[in-house]
């Protein structure tokens, strides 16, 4: 839970010009057609969001979720973007499978601005004994803790009762006004629950380390679900300053521990053999990028989701820094058998998109189609390319890419009829990266956000993203899921590229 409105990323304040004219053609000549269109200036003021949801007004803060009976209850912080003193208010969205949502509107109101939560934090729903315990932050940025855990009961998961009795503050050593996202799990071992909280000890609290202060995941225990008890913390991390929102939970053999990193803003997990006391941290911690932030889990007894959000950009720009709050966006997380996570589309979501679109290349470089497949060839002439008209609303694009000699090619957005522009979803092999570019024409690339990529001995790659409105998600082999947003492809053109070599995209198809 991050209670700032503004979201605290790293500024890319890159100026955008929207130079796209019809006199300005390649100077290639193109295999393709030569008509596409200029470029749109993006506009969100009336978008709706269907598959990435948001509710009519407002947006979606850190995701709360609970599972029973065949329906996903997304508790979120609700994020008004207005100047009352009180804000975020529990708010509900409910799915079965994440493709379609009812909005629910609130369920814990805001306290008044001179109570603790007169701003309502993350938090989690636990069922026990058919009452419903909503335990969650208060904060108060005027009081002194600012921050307690405070609780709200239901018996029916719709509406809810605040328990004014219910009051847990951090204890001797802990950090009283970083203390919030607490989390409840019963531990079958001990039959005793569980609380654990994200907030900050002192030295020698936890170990012998140096380092005066430290982010740790503090743990109580209960009986009752009412009065609790410190124990030893769950987790100690000294390179950044808090572990916000952690999620705790068991697949087969192992335990899982995901938290959101407040410094580098992105969700990391580790992992652990049920019968270890030692976490291992993967090569690839982290399960999205920069725009996928607060990530929380939930299991059907099937399968396990992570629900996050995507953040808006100020003022709809790309130019502008990440707000606080956005768009919802879940995962579906990949269990590998040496205990590693992987990413994949939910079901519900991908086959939400089974129309299948003529797809209508505009214009083009050094590129060869036989049915639905592209095979692009880039060299010292100039890198190869195809665009395709931009389709209005949700879509789904799928391909197959087999990378038979390039080592840098992905796929563009916002690539106008010149092309002087573009944001570009890049496969670099040489450097096994995945990036999001901001690429210029006759000018250096910027480079927004970047994950690790695992490239595979043979170079292929299955691939699907979901494009709505500004909200764009890559899904790369049941391994990554990279979610970005990115207002200039809001009905603009897009396109595949290849900057060196050869690269075919086979059964390349997009679906509404």
């Amino acid at each position: 839970m991050k209670i700032n409105r503004t979201f605290l990323c790293l500024p890319l304040c890159f100026v955008l010009f929207y130079n796209c004219t019809k006199e300005d053609k390649p100077t290639e000549n193109p295999i393709l057609g030569t008509n596409a269109p200029a470029c749109q200036t993006p506009n969100e003021s009336d978008s709706t969001y269907r598959t990435f949801f948001k509710p009519s007004v407002g947006w979606v803060g850190d995701p709360i979720p609970f599972y029973e009976n065949g329906i996903f209850h997304l508790f979120y912080l609700y994020d008004a973007r207005n100047t009352m003193p009180t804000f975020h208010p529990w708010y509900k969205v409910t799915t079965s499978d994440f493709g379609t949502f009812t909005d629910t509107s609130e369920m814990i109101a805001t306290g008044t601005a001179n109570q603790q939560d007169g701003a309502l934090g993350t938090g989690s729903v636990f069922k026990r004994n058919g009452v419903y315990y909503a335990f969650y932050t208060g904060h108060n940025g005027n009081l002194d803790p600012k921050e307690k855990i405070m609780l709200a009961t239901s018996m029916d998961l719709k509406n809810w009762t605040k328990d004014p009795s219910f009051l847990l503050q951090a204890s001797f050593g802990y950090d009283r006004n970083e203390f919030r996202d607490p989390i409840v799990i019963e531990d079958k071992i001990t039959g005793k629950y569980k609380m654990l909280i994200a907030t900050r000890s002192e030295v020698g609290l936890v170990s012998n380390s140096t380092v005066p202060w430290r982010a740790v995941i503090a743990q109580y225990s209960s009986t009752n679900l009412r009065d609790w008890t410190l124990e030893k913390p769950l987790y100690e991390d000294t390179t950044t300053f808090i572990t916000e929102c952690p999620d705790v939970f068991t697949m087969g053999d192992y335990q899982y521990l995901v938290y959101s990193n407040i410094d580098d803003r992105m969700v990391h997990y580790k992992y652990r053999l049920l019968t270890a006391n030692t976490w291992i941290t993967p090569v690839n911690s982290k399960l999205d990028g920069i725009a996928f932030y607060a990530g929380k889990t939930v299991t059907d007894g099937i399968n396990r989701y992570i629900a996050g959000w995507c953040p808006t950009k100020n003022k709809n720009s790309d130019a502008t820094i990440f707000d606080w709050a956005g768009s919802l966006v879940t995962h579906r997380l990949v269990q590998h058998p040496n205990g590693t996570l992987g990413i994949a589309i939910p079901n519900g979501v991908d086959s939400k998109f089974i129309v299948n679109e003529a797809l209508n290349a505009t214009i083009g470089f050094g590129t060869t189609k036989q049915g639905d497949a592209y095979t692009l060839k880039g060299n010292a002439a100039g890198k190869a390319f195809s665009v395709f008209e931009r389709k209005v609303g949700a879509f789904k694009i799928k391909a197959h890419i087999k990378a038979t000699s390039s080592t840098q090619f992905g796929f563009e957005f916002g690539a106008c009829e010149t092309r002087n522009e573009v944001f570009a979803i890049v496969f670099d092999l040489a450097k096994n990266q995945l990036r999001l570019d901001k690429v210029i024409k006759n000018a250096s690339s910027l480079n927004v956000t970047q994950l690790p990529l695992n490239v595979p001995a043979n170079k292929e790659f299955d691939i699907t993203i979901i494009s709505e409105n500004s909200v764009c998600v890559i899904y790369i082999n049941d391994e990554i899921a990279f979610t970005n947003r990115i207002y200039k492809m809001n009905q603009n053109p897009w396109a595949i590229f290849a900057d060196n070599g050869e690269v075919t995209f086979s059964d390349l198809k997009i679906f509404k």
